[in-house]
């Protein structure tokens, strides 16, 4: 294992845990008495900074580590053989040759899961969810009394993105296993002696373009509903105590997809190292129900005066 590979990754990592260490001893130095109760009811804590740090450092990292895992050993195999069950008649399946990738994109990889559990977490966030997941003293405090409602959304979006996070690296994370193990299906047979157009994709590809379709759309059309809820919240509330905190509330709340792609790289470094073993697994799976042909990809390209 070349553990100069991640470097960069594990330096970047490093930082992001000493920055919500400073974070939050800065202010728990500042507020502390202010923040001494329970941010959640399912957090044993009470010191609301504290659980946001634990949520931060620990809890979303694991959160997308099981995710990685049950998506990609559980979720994939279920969508490769449903793609085969439904496409399998139309289509011919093969495997191609692995093309070793050498340095693991990080906001490539992370942009979108990111997207898809920002934009879970606000379809989950209702009231009844919130009073459910939020202790009684946060929404007292934070949005009734001081009227700072973008803090208290802030609170229980992170709660939440300890699941949706997780959901959304299940899904990709089988993206990732369907593409490494370069399976394709291509209509290629079917057409041979016939008019229509020659279709090659490769499954993960496939999966992944549905991912990002809904991830993307979901996620903008969230961010503008948050701003919008955001003017409105201000301008309701102008001159109540606290008011002006709705601001750097705000301003924290959209740097949400870096600190979740950057919470990301334990996940991705260890499905880096699980490289050689999951392809192995997929491949094993694609066998059982049928997938065995090595494909070879070649183009021809001939100018219009070869087709006459």
């Amino acid at each position: 294992m070349k553990i100069s590979k991640y470097k960069t990754l594990i330096i970047l990592f490093s930082i992001y845990i000493v920055f919500w260490i400073i974070i939050i001893s800065v202010l728990e130095a500042l507020f502390q008495p202010a923040f001494h109760f329970a941010l959640s009811r399912f957090i044993p804590l009470d010191d609301v900074l504290l659980e946001l740090g634990i949520i931060f450092i620990i809890s979303l990292p694991l959160s997308a580590f099981v995710g990685l895992i049950i998506g990609g050993y559980i979720i994939a195999p279920v969508i490769l053989f449903l793609h085969k069950k439904i496409y399998g008649s139309k289509m011919h399946y093969g495997i191609q040759i692995e093309q070793r990738s050498e340095k693991i994109k990080l906001f490539s990889l992370s942009f979108f899961p990111t997207l898809m559990a920002i934009n879970l977490a606000s379809i989950l966030f209702t009231p009844t969810i919130v009073n459910f997941i939020l202790n009684a003293d946060v929404t007292n405090i934070f949005d009734n009394v001081s009227k700072i409602p973008m803090l208290t959304r802030f609170f229980a979006e992170v709660i939440l993105l300890t699941i949706t996070f997780g959901l959304a690296t299940m899904l990709f994370s089988s993206v990732w296993f369907l593409k490494d193990s370069g399976i394709i299906y291509s209509n290629k047979r079917k057409i041979e002696n016939s008019a229509e157009p020659f279709l090659l994709h490769s499954i993960g590809e496939w999966y992944q373009t549905i991912l990002r379709s809904y991830a993307g759309i979901g996620a903008i059309i969230t961010y503008i509903l948050v701003v919008y809820d955001f003017i409105t919240s201000y301008i309701e509330n102008l001159g109540a105590p606290g008011n002006i905190f709705n601001i750097p509330s705000l301003i924290v709340w959209l740097g949400m997809p870096l600190y979740l792609s950057i919470s990301l790289i334990p996940t991705l470094i260890t499905n880096d190292l699980l490289r050689r073993k999951r392809i192995n697994y997929i491949k094993k799976i694609s066998k059982k129900i049928g997938i065995k042909d090595t494909a070879v990809i070649s183009f021809e390209f001939k100018n219009e005066t070869d087709l006459n």
